[in-house]
């Protein structure tokens, strides 16, 4: 029998940062619980981290999103207080990356995620449209929530999450996008910086393009990512950081595809990353080969498409349930695409061969 994979819940939130926390913690509790649960068995297996060093390690990272965000910081209070769990644990889990990855220098390949962007030029309506695949361990499938944010004296957005994460891919009233994959490098040295989730909050909180880039590129930051940052009246670009470095990476003919391996010359000269996966090498390829020939005439239909195909299975664009070298079952948990003139987020959940785009809108939209 085929599994077909029932739509992620819809949560809206309003108020001011510490109300919009406890929404999402009452609303998503038994998600949250889940997204705990996971990540701390995760960072024991993985990481080698007890739950006394998880949460200590949690306590510094409080302190340095404080300091750069004190209203996200009042969030993720408010999650821990809706959710009723202790706030380290919440701390711990909006610094997944960090605590899994963030010691790494590059030995463990990066495993999720193909991104696509089409600009004006290369699209039938002549708007921006960014599609993306979200590769993770398949457990993480049953945390996963979606958020309609009206927060006070910030940018109303549109974000998918795990719960009790309070940033991830999303979209915000002034038409900008984030979306993300993972890379690691030789410069992931256990840093404490700005955590992933946050660096992605506070770029959808930016009202204008120039203040989402430098939101990216003048935080310190703790561990290597790709940020793919994109703006609805036709710019986007993708940089590939690591904790001391920015690569921009520009489209071509108004198309850019990325996976899970360093693109721009000279971090590859320099050789930052030491470990790539087959499958990012080829994923990202592949998605520019099948919508390269349509130039000119792409649709939100031809990049579900793309992010619907199995070649290379089950390491493909659209990843099946698989062992993923001793890190546990891994498949694409969610698919959006995000169709900027229209101001839409199509979502499917899981694989999006078994489950069908839904749309999510912009709250009031």
């Amino acid at each position: 029998m085929t599994v077909r994979y029932e739509p992620f819940p819809v949560y809206s939130l309003e108020g001011d940062a510490r109300d919009c926390g406890v929404q999402h913690g009452e609303l998503a509790a038994g998600r949250v619980a889940k997204t705990i649960e996971f990540y701390l068995g995760v960072f024991g297996r993985h990481s080698k981290l007890s739950l006394d060093q998880v949460r200590e390690r949690a306590r510094g990272y409080a302190a340095q999103i404080t300091a750069i965000d004190s209203a996200i910081m009042a969030e993720i209070e408010g999650i821990a207080a809706g959710s009723k769990q202790m706030l380290e644990d919440i701390v711990a889990v909006n610094c997944r990356t960090e605590l899994m990855y963030g010691a790494s220098r590059g030995s463990r390949a990066a495993t999720e995620c193909t991104t696509i962007v089409a600009l004006p030029g290369a699209t039938r309506d002549h708007g921006v449209i960014v599609g993306k695949n979200w590769d993770w361990r398949s457990p993480a499938l049953d945390s996963v929530v979606l958020l309609r944010i009206r927060q006070q004296g910030k940018p109303a957005q549109a974000l998918i999450v795990e719960a009790g994460m309070v940033g991830r891919d999303g979209f915000n009233e002034h038409g900008i996008v984030v979306c993300g994959n993972m890379l690691t490098s030789s410069e992931d040295t256990g840093k404490v910086g700005v955590p992933i989730p946050i660096l992605r909050r506070r770029i959808l909180n930016s009202e204008r393009f120039y203040e989402a880039i430098d939101t990216l590129t003048r935080s310190p930051r703790g561990a290597s990512g790709n940020y793919l940052l994109a703006h609805r009246d036709g710019v986007a670009i993708d940089f590939e950081t690591t904790p001391d470095n920015v690569y921009p990476v520009y489209p071509e003919r108004g198309l850019l595809t990325h996976a899970n391996h360093f693109q721009h010359l000279a971090a590859q000269v320099q050789g930052v990353a030491k470990s790539y996966n087959g499958d990012s090498l080829y994923r990202d390829f592949r998605a520019r080969q099948l919508l390269e020939p349509k130039i000119g005439e792409i649709t939100v239909g031809d990049v579900q498409a793309v992010l619907r195909d199995e070649f290379g299975a089950p390491r493909a664009i659209c990843r099946s349930p698989h062992e993923y070298q001793g890190q546990g079952s891994s498949m694409t948990i969610a698919s959006t695409v995000f169709d900027l003139k229209n101001e839409v987020m199509w979502v499917a959940a899981g694989q999006p061969t078994r489950s069908e785009y839904r749309p999510v809108r912009l709250p009031g939209g």
